[in-house]
Formats: C-alpha cells, sequence, structure tokens
C-alpha cells in the first residue's frame, strides 16, 4: 500500500496540513517540528505525489506527440528525426514529451482523428499537443481543440484556417530548386519518380517539377513521370519502368530519398554510371544518402528547426502567447 501524507502525519505527531507545508517548503513551521516530519518521511519511505500536485496546480510539465502515422512508416528515418528533434526542443523548455501512435485500423478505415484529438484535449495530463500526420489534417477535426483554446501546434502541415498553429516546410519551393539545379547542369531529359498522388508534398513536389520545367522550356514528357510510394522499392520499380523509355532520361529527380537510392540500386546493377549517365537527386536530407556511392545530391528538409520553432510556439501558447503559422524554406545538399 502506498504511503500516504496521513502516514507521515501520524509518525510524526503533527497533522496533515503541517506535513503539507514541510514538504512544500512553504509556511511557518517550527524547525523541531520540520525534522520530525523529514525524519518521519524519510522512515517511511514516502515520496511525494507530484503527478496529483501538479494536476491540482493544472501544471503537468507534459505535452503530448500525437502522431497519425502508418504502422509500416512508424520507424521511418524521415519521422524518427523529425520526433528526435521535437523531443530535444521540448526538453530544453523544462517539459517532458509523451508520444502516442494513432495508425489504421485493421479494416484499413483511418483512424477518427477528431475524436481522437477531443479525448486528448479533456485528458489533464497534458497541457499541450503537437500533432503528426501521414494524412491530411482538416479544419473540422481540430475545430474542437479551436474552441476549446488547448494549446497545440501541427508539424509538417498547414491549415490556414483562424486559431491554428503550423510549422511546415516549402516542398514547392524545394523542389523548384532540385529541378533548377539539374536544368542548370544542362539536362533536359529530366524524369520524376513522384511521390503517391493522394499525398499533399508529394503532389507540390510534382507541381514543382512541372513548372519548372514549363518555365525554363524544357520537355515535359508524360513518360518520364513515373509513381512511387516513398519506398526504397518503388524507386526501383521506377527506375525499371524508365529503362524502357526512349530517349532515357539523364536526369532523376525522385520524390523522396528513399525512392532515390532505389533507383541508384537499380543503375549500378545495370552498369549506369551516376552521375555520368544519368543525375539522381532525392528529397528529404536523410543521412542515409551521405553514405550512398555515389552520394545523392538531396533537397534537405530543416527537421531539427520544424521541432525547434514547434516547442516554441507550443510553449508559447501555454503561456497564453499568439498563434503563428511558419513555414521554412530547404536547401539543396551535394
Amino acid at each position: 500500500m502506498a504511503i500516504t501524507i496521513k502516514d507521515v502525519a501520524r509518525l510524526a505527531g503533527v497533522s496533515p496540513a503541517t506535513v503539507s507545508l514541510v514538504l512544500s517548503n512553504k509556511g511557518q513551521v517550527a524547525e523541531e517540528t520540520r525534522r520530525k516530519v523529514l525524519e518521519a518521511a524519510e522512515k517511511l519511505g514516502y515520496r511525494p505525489n507530484i503527478l496529483a500536485r501538479n494536476l491540482i496546480k493544472g501544471k503537468t510539465n507534459t505535452v503530448l506527440l500525437c502522431a497519425f502515422i502508418k504502422e509500416q512508416n512508424k520507424f521511418s528515418a524521415f519521422y524518427g528525426e523529425l520526433i528526435n528533434s521535437l523531443l530535444s526542443a521540448i526538453s530544453s523548455h523544462g517539459y517532458y514529451l509523451q508520444m502516442v501512435v494513432k495508425g489504421e485500423f485493421y479494416n484499413g478505415h483511418p483512424l477518427d482523428k477528431r475524436e481522437a484529438l477531443l479525448n486528448i484535449a479533456h485528458n489533464r495530463l497534458f497541457e499541450g499537443l503537437v500533432i503528426l500526420s501521414h494524412w491530411p489534417i482538416s479544419y473540422p477535426e481540430v475545430s474542437d481543440l479551436v474552441r476549446e483554446h488547448f494549446p497545440f501546434v501541427i508539424v509538417n502541415q498547414r491549415l490556414e484556417e483562424e486559431g491554428v498553429s503550423f510549422v511546415d516546410i516549402d516542398h514547392y519551393g524545394g523542389a523548384r530548386e532540385a529541378v533548377k539545379y539539374l536544368i542548370r547542369r544542362g539536362h533536359r531529359l529530366i524524369a520524376h519518380i513522384r511521390g503517391p498522388k493522394e499525398h499533399r508534398h508529394a503532389e507540390e513536389r510534382y507541381r514543382a517539377y512541372v513548372d519548372t520545367l514549363l518555365e525554363h522550356d524544357v520537355p515535359l514528357k508524360k513518360e518520364y513521370i513515373v509513381e512511387g510510394n516513398f519506398r526504397r522499392a518503388s524507386g526501383r520499380v521506377a527506375m525499371e519502368a524508365l529503362l524502357s523509355v526512349r530517349p532515357f532520361p539523364t536526369a532523376i529527380f525522385a520524390g523522396n530519398d528513399k525512392m532515390a537510392i532505389g533507383a541508384l540500386q537499380v543503375a549500378k546493377e545495370r552498369g549506369i554510371r551516376v552521375p555520368q549517365d544519368v543525375a539522381i537527386v532525392g528529397f528529404d536530407g536523410i543521412e542515409a544518402v551521405k553514405y550512398t556511392d555515389p552520394p545523392l545530391p538531396t533537397v534537405e528538409q530543416p527537421l531539427g528547426e520544424v521541432g525547434k520553432i514547434a516547442a516554441t510556439i507550443l510553449m508559447e501558447q501555454i503561456k497564453g502567447g499568439e498563434v503563428k503559422k511558419v513555414v521554412l524554406p530547404c536547401r539543396l545538399i551535394g
């Protein structure tokens, strides 16, 4: 049975109120009385229930990261780096970060995000919420949080409605830099291994590819556009498909680094030199592209900055601060 403040009071021969004053270091208590209480607490092995105390005060120093991520993506390099940046940033503010992963039900239907988020808001264990989702977040899904003034910030997505804070990345601008990089190197036969059509970031990168080619009068060929699913295996399949196209493209912009690595693997197996025969550029900036042979150019997402800024916005909201909307630029490396 857990030792309570009443047990300490009984052993010390004082009231529970006096024990509370001593343990919280408040009020005027005689030194002898203080000594008796501390000795009794030590003898009984009493440890104050910090969580219960904080709940009474309405403060837990804990925020929750709610991640709506597909099971197979849970520990991907991208999500892992983003989650680590959030953990480090939240900790730097003296807060704890807990995480819950809400995937899909086994019947394949997406989880009702609105209900899940509202339940979290009603749970007094958390002072704020960070939302990360593989699927698009809609305003109705967070409208209850806005109405109840519950502090939250969305990362890696954006909602322009009032009352919503987000930190997102300029995927369109980053993809433009990747395509312009290839054009500056003289390429005019540029293929694109795009991400899934239902994914907003994949669509933004695809749109940037199309717009940049047209802007620079570079031929846009439908046979040069192959859809993948952001996994390495789909990059391999896409590269195999591009090998049958004539003329074979001299450059490939892959919608993410994993697909770029898959394309590189096929090229090496077929004796195609990279970048001499075909240049390959990825997107994300995951650690793995630094160690491929050759290392692949990539558009680096500032995930560390996303974590820092999201944490700062959330801490300010917890203290009554304003809603903020931030879009961070990417940079091409390699």
